[in-house]
Parts: C-alpha cells; structure tokens; sequence
C-alpha cells in the first residue's frame, strides 16, 4: 500500500487506480470526477455507465491475469492478480464500485486463481463473504442488492470450479470449419 498524507485525509493505491476519499472533495461531482466519471460538456456520465466501463476494464485486467502462454512468462499473471486481490481487499472500502470491480475480477480470473492457490483462493473467498459482503449490505443501498447476489452465487455455487466461457482461443476459425 502506498498512502500519501493530504491534510488529514489519505489516498489509498490499489492496483491500478487511485481512490480518494470523498470527503475531501466539495461536491459529489467532483468525487465522482476524482474516480472517472467521464464528463461531456457540463454534464457527467451515468453511474450505469460508468460501471459498465469499469465492468470492461475488470474484465481486461482480470483476462490479462488469467492469461498463461506455454514458455512464456506473464508479467501481468496470476501471482500479480492474487497480489491486487489480497490489496483490494486489504485496503478499499465496499461499496458499488468495488463490488463491480470484485465481482467481475473473479468471474474472469477466479477459475485459474483457485486452480493455483486452491486452499488460499478459499480462504479469500470466506473472508469476501464474512468481510467484504457483509459490509456491503450493512450499507443498505438497494443498487448493491444485484451484486450482492452475484458475488454470493458465484461463491456459494462454486463458480471458480468452472472454466469460465472465453478462457481458451479458439483453435479453429469459422471460416477453415465451414471449407
């Protein structure tokens, strides 16, 4: 963790983004500004949309991580995607973007990391459910119902356990099929 002092309040690296505390910002735009909110014009984009794109970027990241080459190292693999996820869950507070973000890390990536770390993966799971969601649903905010749900099927279904659709490139093309 890299925390920087700004007055009385920190900042909070985590993997690949910085996320203030928004109680150091006037407004509730400006907050939403700080952690990308794209703006056209005056106005902000949509939470929706915004979850959608860092929906995107997850799942990228969480692609990248699960990726493995024969020969070939990841730099980006999956002792750096275990690493992010203990700081992720160490370091940032639940609420609707990090469960978005969690969530969609380990549809993508949850599958090579249990095949990896098994019993630790596990472990990481019990303290998502005993820590992470709790603590989200202690918020009450109805938007967080629908991943709530998620992240808790995907736990109590053993979803890691599945090869997830899209893990492996597909060795022929249509096209040298269908000749």
């Amino acid at each position: 963790m890299i925390s920087t002092n700004v007055g009385s309040t920190d900042a909070v690296e985590s993997g690949f983004f910085l996320l203030p505390p928004q109680s150091i910002f006037q407004s509730k735009e400006a907050y939403f500004r700080s952690i990308g909110y794209r703006e056209d014009g005056e106005k902000l984009e949509g939470t929706e949309d915004y979850l959608k794109r860092l929906e995107s970027y997850m799942k990228l990241y969480g692609a990248l991580v699960q990726t493995e080459i024969p020969n070939i190292q990841n730099l980006h693999g999956l002792q750096e995607g275990w690493a992010w996820l203990a700081r992720f869950l160490n370091y940032m507070p639940a609420n609707l973007y990090t469960a978005v973000s969690l969530d969609t890390f380990l549809q993508m990536a949850g599958f090579a990391l249990f095949q990896r770390y098994k019993s630790q993966f596990l472990k990481m799971l019990n303290a998502i459910s005993d820590n992470f969601l709790v603590g989200l649903k202690s918020q009450n905010v109805p938007e967080s119902t629908r991943i709530v749900a998620n992240i808790k099927a995907y736990i109590e279904d053993k979803k890691f356990c599945q090869v997830p659709e899209g893990r492996k490139l597909q060795s022929d093309t249509m096209s040298r099929v269908l000749m």
